[in-house]
């Protein structure tokens, strides 16, 4: 699943899709808890982060609600995202299972090409989080920016070879 998500992040970050031009192909299930397959767990909550919405289209001669894919990320301030399903259970549990969080700190929205204008990326300043050696609360391993297309390509895919050196820097949990 990851891949076919990728080749269609390439697709939609590309300055030819513009607002109008949504495809019916989606990063991840819309209807599903979580996309499976990607670097961190990405609950349906962020759907509409992730511009995936309900659109109007013409299916069969008739007007329908069909689940479509746009460029336009939005990820913003507080959205917090772990890297398994288990971190959204009882948090006690969820600290034994979880090694990353990202919250994030300050955000701009990406945008499509319109009208002549090339796309935006956007941006997403990221706070670091990982649990203190015995599991029993996240620790702040501070903080890194980069676009919105690149933050999808990271939940996705996991981090780009500068981020992985700063997720390095973060201790992870010892083993019980």
């Amino acid at each position: 699943m990851s891949q076919e998500a990728l080749d269609i992040l390439q697709r939609l970050t590309g300055d030819v899709l513009t607002r109008q031009n949504r495809l019916t192909e989606l990063l991840k299930p819309a209807t599903a808890d979580y996309a499976e397959g990607w670097f961190m767990c990405v609950p349906k909550c962020f759907n509409e982060s992730l511009d995936i919405r309900l659109t109007e289209r013409i299916v069969n001669g008739r007007k329908a609600l069909v689940w479509t894919q746009g460029s336009a990320f939005s990820f913003s301030e507080g959205d917090t995202l772990y890297d398994t399903p288990n971190a959204y259970e009882k948090w006690s549990q969820a600290l034994k299972s979880s090694s990353l969080c990202v919250q994030v700190k300050q955000a701009l929205a990406a945008g499509p090409a319109s009208d002549g204008s090339v796309r935006s990326a956007g941006s997403v300043t990221l706070d670091i989080f990982r649990p203190d050696k015995r599991g029993s609360k996240l620790v702040s391993h501070g903080q890194y920016t980069m676009s919105q297309d690149a933050f999808v390509r990271f939940l996705i895919a996991g981090p780009s070879d500068e981020f992985a050196g700063k997720l390095e820097q973060a201790p992870t949990i010892a083993s019980a």
